[in-house]
């Protein structure tokens, strides 16, 4: 039974318990009122089936319906309809019809609030008329001490039970309210702790990102990145009608210096270019480590003649540079290449090869020179 009540709404259950409990109470407020007057066998057994069995079939009526919770709000309209016939059938006996009335104005005032009074300050009067049409008024309203002191204990302990379960929902209410915010600031702080792993991985996913972008040992871009930049640069300056240079770079007699002083000097000696080159570039060029000892400068929005003279001092720089390393200095120079659009080329792999091309010829007049590309080098 206890299983089978638990499956219910808490409302129901706790409406069935409340109107079992205060109508049992009116049974027994309304049988010492009656009991030393002429009431035959068809009055009790009304009484009977209102105030004792009627209770429990507004149990089973909410508990097999669609809507158990609507069901018993329309019950509590009918509470109040048949307590204003009881009242009027037993005369509106002052103490027990004011018990009936307070008893249902209550519980309809703490379901329904506002609605709920107006409800049963309707649905009384209406049942004690219509009483009043079918059996005719009588009127009585005197009750004997017995059934008026059991009246104001009955009512008494009615609205004690009826505020002791509005402050156990209230109690449980807090204790819910408490439970959740203490779950919120749980939940904010996992958030607080997911934002965190989460810039962590972004993080994370920069560095793997710089680490395929740049090249491991100058920190300048590599290749696969300047290829992309370079599409992309160069789509942009067509469609803004500006120019757009490239520096190609080779350092000159590399092999010797790898020969003569190992590879940790030439490694010192392309860090140090990467330097320079990390050092000229403006915002938004980009400097790369195109293979080897090569290196590329790509400039976009730069004229060819601006172009020609950043490779210039690009070349005085370096050339002018001493490196220590060990007990002597590393001293060597570039050569350098350069093309423009739209000049040399509208494409990147025509800058690219037209950048080469004058960094060869660079190398072939000499080195330690700078050379912008003409069309008589197309053949070299």
């Amino acid at each position: 039974m206890a299983e089978t009540e638990k499956k219910h709404h808490w409302l129901v259950r706790m409406h069935h318990r409340m109107r079992a409990t205060s109508f049992a109470l009116l049974f027994v407020a309304s049988s010492l009122h009656i009991a030393d007057k002429d009431y035959g066998l068809l009055a009790w057994l009304l009484l009977t089936l209102l105030l004792l069995v009627y209770p429990h079939l507004q149990w089973w009526r909410a508990t097999r319906a669609d809507d158990a919770v609507l069901t018993e709000m329309s019950s509590l309209r009918t509470d109040s309809l048949l307590l204003g016939a009881f009242a009027a059938g037993l005369g509106f006996p002052l103490w027990i019809s004011f018990a009936a009335l307070v008893g249902t104005l209550s519980n309809n005032a703490a379901n329904k609030g506002w609605r709920g009074i107006l409800e049963t300050m309707l649905a009384f009067p209406a049942g004690a008329l219509l009483w009043i049409l079918f059996a005719g008024f009588h009127f009585a309203p005197a009750t004997d001490w017995p059934a008026t002191l059991f009246c104001m204990f009955g009512l008494s302990l009615y609205l004690s039970l009826m505020g002791n379960l509005g402050y156990a929902r209230n109690r449980q209410l807090r204790e819910t309210r408490k439970k959740l915010q203490s779950r919120e600031q749980e939940l904010l702080a996992a958030n607080q702790t997911l934002h965190g792993s989460l810039r962590e991985i972004a993080g994370l996913q920069q560095q793997l990102l710089d680490q395929a972008n740049r090249d491991p040992l100058t920190k300048l871009y590599n290749r696969r990145y300047l290829d992309n930049a370079l599409l992309h640069e160069l789509a942009r300056c067509k469609r803004k009608t500006q120019p757009l240079s490239l520096i190609m770079i080779d350092i000159d007699h590399f092999k010797k210096i790898n020969d003569s002083h190992g590879h940790q000097a030439g490694d010192e000696v392309l860090v140090r270019l990467g330097d320079i080159l990390g050092l000229m570039a403006r915002t938004y060029d980009v400097a790369c480590r195109y293979g080897g000892e090569e290196f590329l400068l790509l400039l976009p929005g730069m004229p060819l003649v601006t172009a020609e003279e950043r490779a210039e001092q690009l070349r005085s720089t370096f050339a002018d540079m001493r490196l220590p390393f060990a007990d002597s200095y590393l001293q060597t120079t570039v050569s350098i290449g350069v093309a423009a659009f739209p000049a040399h080329g509208d494409t990147p792999e025509q800058l690219i090869r037209h950048s080469d091309h004058a960094l060869y010829r660079a190398k072939h007049d000499g080195r330690n020179r700078v050379v912008v590309w003409a069309p008589d080098q197309r053949g070299q």
